[in-house]
C-alpha cells in the first residue's frame, strides 16, 4: 500500500461508543479465521515493531473481515437499534449459494496501514473478491474501496503513516509469503462496548457443502434459523 509522506496516523479511544450502539449489544461481520501458528507468530511480531504507538490491547483473533453486518441482538432477543438478525443470515446464505463460490488460496504478504490501523496485507485475488461482493455488493458510502487486510491494533499516537510503513517493513521480511486454502467464511460477533475485544463466532458457510452450520451457542440459533 503506497501512501503520501504527509498522511498522518488518527488516534483512536479504547471507550465504549454507545452513541454507535445505542445499546445493542453484538455486532456481526463475516470473516476468514487465520488462528495459524504462523500468521500469529508474524502477526505478533508485527504489532509489537509498533506496539509505542498502538493502543495498548487488541484481543481480536487474526482475520480478514470480509462484510461488516451490523448490530445484532443477544441471544433470542430483539434491540431497536438491530440491524443483523435471521432474515439477514438467511439472506446472506441464499447470496453465497447463488454465487457458487468454491474453496480458493488466501494469501499474507506485506504490510500497509490505514489512518486508524496498521496490517498485514492481503493479496486481494479474483476469488477473494468475488467473495466480499457476494456479501457486500455495494460500498457503504461513495468511493469506499474494498482493502483486505490483518488488522493489528488501534493507533493511539498521531505519526506520519510512512514512519509506521517502514517500522513495519523493517519487522516482517521482504520475502515473508503465507498462503493457505480457504473452506469455511465464518459469521462473527463483536461486543460493541469493546473496541479491542475478542471475537464470538455464530457459525460457518462451507464453501465445499454450500451449507451454513450454526453454533450451538449462536446469537441466532440453528432453531431460529430453521424456523419457518
Amino acid at each position: 500500500m503506497s501512501l503520501p509522506i504527509s498522511s498522518y496516523t488518527e488516534v483512536c479511544e479504547d471507550r465504549d461508543f454507545v452513541e454507535w450502539h445505542r445499546g445493542c449489544p453484538w455486532c456481526a461481520v463475516w470473516l476468514i479465521r487465520l488462528e495459524h501458528a504462523q500468521v500469529i507468530a508474524q502477526v505478533a511480531q508485527a504489532r509489537a515493531s509498533v506496539q509505542q504507538w498502538l493502543l495498548p490491547r487488541y484481543a481480536r483473533q487474526p482475520h480478514v473481515t470480509l462484510g461488516y453486518r451490523g448490530l445484532m441482538a443477544a441471544a433470542e432477543g430483539t434491540h431497536a437499534a438491530a440491524e443483523f438478525g435471521v432474515a439477514q443470515l438467511r439472506a446472506d446464505i441464499q447470496a453465497l449459494q447463488a454465487a457458487q463460490l468454491q474453496p480458493f488460496a488466501l494469501q499474507v504478504q506485506g504490510v500497509g496501514s490505514f489512518a486508524t490501523v496498521p496490517y498485514l496485507a492481503v493479496v486481494p485475488t479474483t476469488a477473494l473478491l468475488a467473495t466480499h461482493a457476494a456479501l457486500l455488493a455495494h460500498g457503504p458510502y461513495p468511493g469506499w474501496r474494498y482493502v483486505p487486510h490483518v488488522t493489528l491494533g488501534h493507533y493511539g499516537s498521531r505519526l506520519p503513516l510512512q514512519t509506521v510503513l517502514q517500522q513495519l517493513q523493517r519487522s516482517v521480511p521482504a520475502a515473508w509469503n503465507w498462503q493457505a486454502p480457504v473452506t469455511q467464511l465464518w459469521l462473527a460477533r463483536y461486543r460493541t462496548n469493546d473496541i479491542a475485544g475478542a471475537l464470538g463466532f455464530e457459525g460457518y458457510f462451507d464453501l465445499r457443502t454450500q451449507t451454513y452450520h450454526a453454533l450451538a451457542d449462536a446469537c441466532i440459533s440453528p432453531a431460529a434459523l430453521n424456523r419457518s
